[in-house]
């Protein structure tokens, strides 16, 4: 990936953040489970949050709008495994599979900072990187909360 401008960045992102979104509400019309199908809808909604945060930023070039708070990785997908997402799909499911989505576009976001350090794309890059470890942390937390007690 090899992009010129910031506009180019940005429209990646936003296609990203979209493709996230139609991915969880195609999972949520396939999954039985009604706290699955909530949590997937909860996701796809947060994908459209930051789809339309980056296209106002797109539009009014108001890149220092994204992100703000400190944001801490407390790693705890890092070791698990998460199995695809079917029919018999539950929440704990939905979560652990949205952990590694999470992480993959923290990943990706910090592979574009690392080519594009030094420049003008810096700082969005970094910022949506943040965001992006911002869902892990909460869906880690709600993991967290929910299952690691049965573990």
């Amino acid at each position: 990936m090899n992009f010129q401008t910031l506009n180019d960045v940005l429209t990646f992102a936003i296609r990203k953040e979209s493709d996230a979104r139609e991915l969880y509400l195609m999972f949520r019309d396939m999954v039985k489970d009604p706290g699955a199908r909530s949590l997937l809808n909860e996701l796809a909604d947060q994908e459209l949050g930051h789809k339309n945060l980056l296209e106002k930023a797109l539009q009014d070039q108001a890149i220092d709008r994204i992100g703000g708070k400190e944001v801490i990785d407390l790693h705890l997908s890092d070791h698990m495994v998460a199995e695809e997402v079917g029919p018999n799909s539950n929440a704990r499911d939905i979560i652990l599979f949205a952990m590694k989505m999470e992480q993959a576009s923290y990943n990706l976001y910090l592979t574009l900072l690392e080519n594009y350090r030094g420049t003008a794309l810096e700082g969005v890059l970094s910022r949506l990187a943040q965001e992006e470890l911002k869902h892990k942390e909460t869906l880690e937390r709600e993991y967290d909360e929910h299952f690691m007690q049965w573990m």
